[in-house]
């Protein structure tokens, strides 16, 4: 099998723009997390990648330390639940009997790790709102292909990275809506490695050539 070649990605980074009034001054309003429905990151818009396998197995090795600095457990979509989702809505074992490979999709990492970042000091600091706060999450995952009847076997790892900075005077509305947006940003840029990566390197189990 020839060698895997993964590209290097780099992270995204965007400020949130902060509001014009201070925190400090609206100690009487409430802050409320988003209203209405939970938004969630889907993938039912994206083409099935149909396996000539038997099965597909999706599992996670990631143990979230559910402490600072991670904050994923905070988030509505957590970067495991959306690889888990994207792994359960994309990959289809369409083989059946005819086709004894097994497909194995494992998260490896699934990490958001949140970094202070220090305020310029001065007088225009005082008048002005800057990003207090980091966020860098990561998603990391392996998926093999195995034939034990003939020994044919494919694997492919996925790293993809995405940096998001917020606002000292961001909201928890705003914050969440900031994480949402950093899920999405990091699942594009999983998803278009994962297709690159099954086409390149496992094209031979795949019913369905030229993935969109």
């Amino acid at each position: 099998m020839a060698q895997m070649k993964l590209k290097s990605w780099t992270f995204a980074r965007t400020t949130v723009l902060g509001l014009t009034v201070s925190l400090g001054l609206s100690a009487c309003v409430k802050d409320q997390a988003i209203g209405g429905p939970v938004a969630e990151v889907g993938f039912q818009h994206l083409a099935k990648i149909q396996l000539n396998v038997a099965e597909v197995n999706v599992k996670s090795n990631y143990k979230g330390r559910m402490q600072s600095p991670n904050v994923e457990h905070r988030f509505i979509t957590s970067p495991e639940r959306a690889m888990f989702d994207w792994a359960l809505t994309r990959l289809v074992a369409t083989g059946g009997k005819a086709y004894p490979a097994i497909a194995d999709f494992v998260i490896e990492d699934a990490s958001v790790l949140e970094t202070k970042i220090k305020k310029n000091e001065g007088f225009k600091a005082m008048f002005t709102y800057e990003p207090t706060t980091r966020y860098d999450a990561n998603a990391v995952a392996t998926f093999s292909i195995n034939n034990p009847v003939n020994g044919a076997s494919g694997k492919v790892r996925i790293t993809a990275k995405r940096s998001i900075e917020v606002s000292e005077n961001a909201t928890l509305a705003e914050r969440e809506q900031v994480w949402m947006t950093l899920v999405e940003n990091l699942m594009a840029d999983f998803n278009t490695q994962m297709d690159v990566q099954i086409q390149g390197y496992m094209a031979r189990w795949v019913a369905t050539p030229g993935l969109q």
